[in-house]
Parts: structure tokens; C-alpha cells; sequence
């Protein structure tokens, strides 16, 4: 009988060792999955076989001399956050520690390539206004949305995001999934954007929808 009550202890140990040893492994591939960034990003180029994907962001090599690489995912309901990555460096990011709820924005000067400011904005107020009049012509703009960009979203700022190019600006509701690249000033400038409405009958994670990801290949504003 006590052997027996041995033989049942060591199963019940293996049984949690292996559990355990399945639960930190998990937690090892999705770390090195967020800091080597393996996700399979979507692009709109790739059929144009401008670049091709690379580990995080993507490779400057794969553009166009005259154009700057650039990766935006948005982020995933309430719990991951997006990343804004230019020229292949990752700018915004939870390994950067610089993301927050709302709207997350990269001012990169578009001559050189310079990244001018990066913040992020989870309520409204008078600076989002100030930030985006003060964007200067022929800067590029990336956004990225966190779990609801309708906080800070006014008719003003809809407005103003519209005059960097936007075209879905005025429709953004509640919780809905937002990417954006544009320039400011440039009004025939190809405009890469996407946008997934919050819709409970279709989102992917339950008060969410999906997250969204666009890269490109940016003209220099020379």
C-alpha cells in the first residue's frame, strides 16, 4: 500500500513538472517571437516585389534608393501593443517601453529620414491638436491605434488627420483598429491606411476586432 501511495506521488510530480516545463516554454517563444519580430507582416508592395519581409521590420535594401521601408501594426484589443517600425529600426513598441492606449504617432522628417517625434495620445487634449498643426510640410506622419482610438478623436482631429492624407479619419469608432502612413502636404502622395470596425458579430476577440498591419515603401520628400 505505501508503494503504491509512492508510485502515485511520483506521477502527480511528472504530471506538474511537465506542465510546467510546456508553460515556460510557451512564455519563451512568444518573448523571442516580440523581440525578434517573427509575425508574417502584410504589405502592399509585395506583389510589386519592391522588399520583402524581415525579422522585426523591413529591409532597407529591399526599397527603392529614393524610398524609406516602414512597418506599422496596430495593436491587439487591450493586452499587446502595436509597433511603428521606419527604415527598418523599430521607433514605437512594447520593447521600447513607449506605447500607450489610444493614438501612437511617429514624425519622421522626410528628406532624411530623421525621426522627429514619437508620442502617444489615450485622451484628448489641446497637445494632439498642437502636435499634428505642427507637422511640417512634407514630414511623414505613422500611426498606429491601442485599443480605442475614439478618445481622442474630435471633428478638429479627424480634420487634421484628413489634411495628412487620411481618408478614413471621419469614420473611426469606437475600439476600431486604425494603421495609417501619410505626409503632410502632399496631397497626391499614395496614402497606405487600413481600418477593421469593431463589430460584435465579427470581431476576433470579443470586444475587439483583429489587429491590422501595412508596410510599404516611402518616397523620400526631397
Amino acid at each position: 500500500m505505501k508503494l503504491k501511495g509512492i508510485f502515485f506521488a511520483l506521477i502527480v510530480a511528472f504530471t506538474l513538472l511537465l506542465i510546467w516545463g510546456v508553460f515556460i516554454n510557451k512564455a519563451f517563444l512568444q518573448k523571442e517571437g516580440e523581440m525578434q519580430g517573427t509575425e508574417s507582416p502584410i504589405s502592399d508592395c509585395n506583389s510589386l516585389g519592391l522588399f520583402e519581409s524581415h525579422t522585426g521590420c523591413y529591409h532597407p535594401k529591399d526599397c527603392p534608393e529614393d524610398h524609406f521601408p516602414f512597418f506599422i501594426r496596430s495593436g491587439l484589443a487591450n493586452v499587446i501593443g502595436p509597433k511603428i517600425c521606419f527604415n527598418n529600426k523599430i521607433v514605437m513598441g512594447g520593447i521600447m517601453d513607449n506605447v500607450g492606449w489610444g493614438l501612437n504617432i511617429v514624425v519622421v522628417k522626410g528628406e532624411t529620414g530623421e525621426i522627429l517625434k514619437n508620442e502617444y495620445f489615450n485622451v484628448y487634449s489641446r497637445e494632439l491638436s498642437e502636435f499634428l498643426k505642427l507637422i511640417e510640410r512634407g514630414s511623414i506622419i505613422l500611426l498606429a491605434s491601442f485599443e480605442n482610438p475614439e478618445v481622442v478623436l474630435t471633428e478638429e482631429i479627424r480634420e487634421l488627420f484628413a489634411g495628412l492624407g487620411s481618408k478614413m479619419s471621419h469614420a473611426i469608432k469606437k475600439r476600431d483598429t486604425w494603421v495609417f502612413a501619410g505626409a503632410a502636404g502632399v496631397v497626391k502622395e499614395r496614402v497606405f491606411e487600413k481600418l477593421v470596425a469593431n463589430d460584435e458579430k465579427s470581431n476576433a476577440y470579443g470586444d475587439w476586432p483583429a489587429m491590422e498591419e501595412v508596410g510599404g515603401c516611402f518616397p523620400r520628400k526631397i
